[in-house]
């Protein structure tokens, strides 16, 4: 009998939702369902819906399930729909690095003051994930304000704009706690101390720092 991998798995369900037999935003059965399906271990079902979501056929959601994206002609769902937690973090490292080094040129004492009143703010919030998110998103922005660039300020706030869809809600609640929120609050720190300082590459690099913890974080979510 033939083996079964995750690439023919992928395969067949690409297959599946290509003839329309699971639609955009159709969630596909459970693994534990898939598994039985195609004799196979449910690692062997991870495997194969990862490679589903990097070929952009699917999303997985930790908790929810895995649902289907792709569609076959123009997608005019809004991006907070059909941005993935990574692409917008990957965006955000297109984006923020180059924007404390702007800072560094640019930010007034009152926006250092400004800086430092909201890191202060976030290190009161430890044991509070939803507070500590509002704040966190006040603080990004408040880096692009300091730029002196209205297209960086306009950029940031579409990306909060899609961090604050409803979706988002469930993978903060899933990816903030105290421990991880201590770590933020550091990184946070480092970034405002090489502000202070005047030193754009030390800021542009505790930023790159601080996004790849939160793209770990999520990658660990994810596996």
């Amino acid at each position: 009998m033939m083996t079964v991998n995750a690439t023919d798995i992928a395969t067949a369900l690409k297959q599946q939702i290509s003839s329309g037999r699971f639609a955009v935003r159709d969630r596909l059965p459970p693994e534990r369902v898939l598994a039985e399906q195609y004799g196979v271990a449910r690692g062997t079902i991870r495997q194969a819906l990862r490679q589903l979501e990097e070929s952009r056929f699917v999303e997985r959601r930790p908790g929810s399930g895995t649902y289907v994206t792709w569609s076959d002609g123009d997608d005019t769902r809004p991006i907070s729909e059909i941005t993935r937690p990574l692409d917008l973090v990957d965006a955000r490292f297109a984006v923020e690095p180059q924007m404390c080094r702007l800072a560094v040129l640019h930010a007034t004492g009152a926006e250092l003051e400004k800086l430092r009143g909201l890191l202060g703010r976030m290190e009161d919030c430890e044991d509070d994930s939803a507070a500590f998110a509002d704040i966190d998103e006040d603080f990004h922005l408040a880096i692009a304000e300091a730029t002196a660039n209205p297209m960086i300020e306009w950029m940031m706030r579409k990306i909060h704009e899609t961090r604050s869809h409803a979706q988002w809600a469930r993978m903060r609640e899933l990816t903030l706690n105290p421990d991880v929120i201590r770590i933020y609050n550091r990184q946070h720190r480092a970034v405002v101390d090489a502000i202070e300082h005047r030193n754009p590459e030390a800021a542009a690099e505790a930023m790159k720092k601080h996004l790849s913890t939160a793209r770990q974080t999520l990658v660990g979510l994810a596996d």
